[in-house]
């Protein structure tokens, strides 16, 4: 199925294997794992990200929601389902993944579980999906 909008595009990048792609894939769900169960070295040295606005801990929630979100697009945007049906599929694993993270952290007596994460994760989730859709739709992928 299509799912390419009928315009074409100024742009045409090869799409990676998709071994490739699922590796991606799970390197960053297996990455957003680790470091959500084991205290990194050092944690809590740095208390405010950029411009001061947020944590620190807040941005690196929404960046790897985000980031998992977009290689979860990546890895499936050839599947045989409407653009819509996939990024909506893409939104919730991801977002479902973070809770389930959450969850397990409630368990570990080093970690804990805050519904703020789950809405940063599902903010990051919402943009990285929303960041796919863009670029998929001014970035055509040769196939």
């Amino acid at each position: 199925m299509d799912r390419s909008p009928k315009q074409k595009h100024s742009i045409r990048l090869p799409v990676l294997p998709f071994s490739v792609r699922v590796f991606l894939a799970t390197a960053a769900i297996s990455l957003l794992l680790y470091y959500s169960i084991v205290p990194a070295p050092g944690s809590g040295g740095i208390s405010s990200g950029p411009f001061g606005i947020f944590p620190y801990s807040m941005w690196l929630h929404f960046l790897g929601y985000l980031g998992l979100a977009v290689a979860l697009s990546y890895a499936t945007f050839h599947l045989d389902y409407s653009r819509s049906q996939l990024l909506i599929g893409v939104f919730f694993i991801t977002v479902g993944f973070g809770a389930l993270i959450e969850l397990l952290q409630y368990t570990l007596p080093t970690r804990t579980f805050s519904l703020v994460d789950i809405l940063v994760n599902t903010i990051g989730a919402a943009t990285g999906v929303a960041l796919w859709h863009l670029t998929d739709r001014v970035i055509g992928f040769a196939k």
